[in-house]
């Protein structure tokens, strides 16, 4: 098979304004560093598929960009700088190469994303067994098992065995996805409109927001999942973990020794 991973890297200013402290408490820089090593393993550990890496770059600092460099001396993938600059603008080329990639599976992922050894491997031994078992439907995986959706639980599920681990269904997604090119295709504008009109601002306190319609996740691309036209399974433990903020946090992994594991080189 082949699969594309498209990752979208900025080690500048977060995408809702640094008013929120990551639970890592660690710069952006150090953190994606850490994410783009552990993400790198996950694509070398692949076995019997051809794995192409794209790095979609978005005016990171010059030092960013040289350990980039010096990341592809390693093992090669390609760098994409794009031309212009902004959360929205770098979401929506992402997007872009997800829907015209002609690979049988894409895994669009975000730089603060730290991932198993594992991770893209089960992935893509999960996504077929379950498109097999469920007679070629649309598959989806979130590889990270959120804990927001449990308290209060977000909707009903159902657990599964996926290729090494329980899987869990359910609707809950950021723009972080194993699947494929299809589904971006069938479904374009809820991904353009994602892109193009995301505001980060939705997770302010209400008093707080703007006066802007607030584009996320939950009112755009949860509505492909909630209709039925395609399945979406996260893993149970998590394959990767967004390290973000409290409301992200795992209370259940230890998130230091998953970094000593796997964020270091």
């Amino acid at each position: 098979m082949q699969i594309d991973v498209f990752v979208r890297t900025h080690d500048g200013q977060n995408v809702h304004n640094d008013w929120r402290t990551r639970y890592a408490k660690m710069g952006k820089q150090e953190l994606i560093k850490g994410c783009f090593n552990s993400l790198l393993k996950a694509v070398s550990y692949v076995k019997d598929h051809n794995v192409r890496l794209t790095v979609l770059d978005d005016h990171s600092s010059p030092e960013f960009i040289s350990w980039l460099k010096e990341k592809q001396k390693e093992r090669y993938f390609h760098i994409q700088h794009l031309e212009e600059k902004g959360y929205r603008h770098s979401a929506h080329q992402q997007f872009i190469a997800c829907r015209d990639s002609d690979a049988d599976l894409i895994y669009c992922v975000e730089d603060d994303y730290l991932h198993v050894e594992t991770a893209l491997q089960e992935m893509i031994d999960s996504h077929n067994l379950f498109s097999e078992k469920l007679g070629h439907r649309n598959i989806v995986l979130y590889p990270f098992d959120a804990p927001e959706i449990y308290n209060p639980p977000k909707d009903q599920c159902l657990l599964v065995h996926g290729s090494n681990r329980h899987w869990r269904t359910g609707h809950y997604s950021t723009n972080v996805m194993c699947t494929t090119p299809k589904i971006f295709r069938d479904h374009w504008p809820l991904f353009e409109v994602l892109a193009l009109n995301y505001n980060g601002d939705y997770l302010r306190k209400e008093e707080e927001k703007d006066d802007n319609i607030r584009y996320e996740e939950s009112n755009t691309i949860w509505n492909i999942w909630k209709a039925g036209h395609a399945m979406r399974f996260n893993p149970v433990p998590s394959l990767a973990l967004h390290m973000q903020f409290d409301a992200q946090w795992d209370p259940f992994i230890d998130w230091k020794q998953w970094w000593k594991d796997y964020a270091t080189e």
